[in-house]
């Protein structure tokens, strides 16, 4: 399971990596003598204190007082740190996954997987899913909400590297048992690599995602383990980006069916 957790006045280390393109093409076909990459995600420092935020709306159903725990960490692992496999053009299609948020949160992110990411976010429990995930430009994305009262979905990109210039992509109402479909352009968002949604209704509720292209991707669990499989060799450049502590970036060399261990270091911003 892949694992992971807008932040008002948050330090967000966010960086343009490079120009996304609507022309971007990858193929799938089978990988021969594909190669693994493992590794894990440390942090070190003491983690932020979660944020506590009083729920002034739908308390009935939200609860009196909700926690957003921006950077999880246990035994000095990275939970939730997107490891990314770039300028692979080739290779193993998008895998099926299920990512739930932190509990009493019960919202989901589903990835159905195939020549697509295809990903659904299951709004429940005042919730959309975990803080951090990622998502495909171009490629409708399915919100549905379980519960039983309505939240306004609002969702931005940022293009600096602090995470200060935010630029709104949607404003809707997400209204209880419907489904509402959104798609993020690459002509709109341009360079950006970072897109944010939460509810204007309930400042609690917010995820962070960072653009893929291809299936190459991992998300560090709760011992910060990462797994890429299926590998073409080459030479490629593996990063590692969490939206409150930054971006991490090293040159690997993948063997025919060879295995590279990986390590990615993060400390508070």
């Amino acid at each position: 399971m892949w694992r992971g957790a807008y932040s008002s006045g948050i330090v967000l280390a966010v960086a343009m990596l490079g120009n996304v393109s609507a022309g971007w093409a990858y193929e799938i076909r089978d990988v021969v003598n594909g190669g693994t990459i493992s590794g894990k995600v440390s942090f070190q420092g003491t983690p932020p204190t979660p944020k506590l935020f009083p729920v002034k709306k739908d308390p009935e159903v939200c609860g009196a007082e909700r926690r957003v725990n921006e950077v999880v960490v246990r035994n000095g692992w990275l939970q939730g740190a997107i490891v990314i496999l770039e300028e692979v053009t080739a290779g193993k299609p998008f895998a099926t996954a299920s990512d739930r948020g932190e509990p009493p949160g019960k919202g989901e992110f589903h990835y159905g997987g195939g020549d697509q990411l295809s990903l659904e976010i299951f709004t429940k429990g005042c919730n959309f899913g975990p803080f951090t995930g990622v998502l495909t430009l171009d490629e409708p994305v399915r919100f549905l909400n379980h519960d039983p009262i309505k939240h306004i979905l609002h969702s931005v990109s940022s293009r600096d590297d602090k995470g200060l210039i935010l630029r709104t992509i949607h404003n809707r109402e997400l209204r209880p048992d419907t489904v509402v479909e959104r798609t993020f352009l690459a002509r709109t968002l341009k360079t950006n690599r970072v897109v944010g949604i939460h509810c204007n209704r309930h400042d609690f509720m917010q995820s962070w995602f960072h653009v893929v292209t291809t299936p190459y991707f991992s998300i560090s669990d709760e011992e910060g383990k990462f797994t890429i499989d299926q590998v073409p060799p080459g030479q490629y450049e593996l990063l590692a980006w969490h939206p409150t502590l930054g971006l991490k970036r090293q040159e690997v060399t993948v063997a025919p069916d060879g295995i590279v261990e990986m390590s990615f270091g993060f400390t508070r911003k």
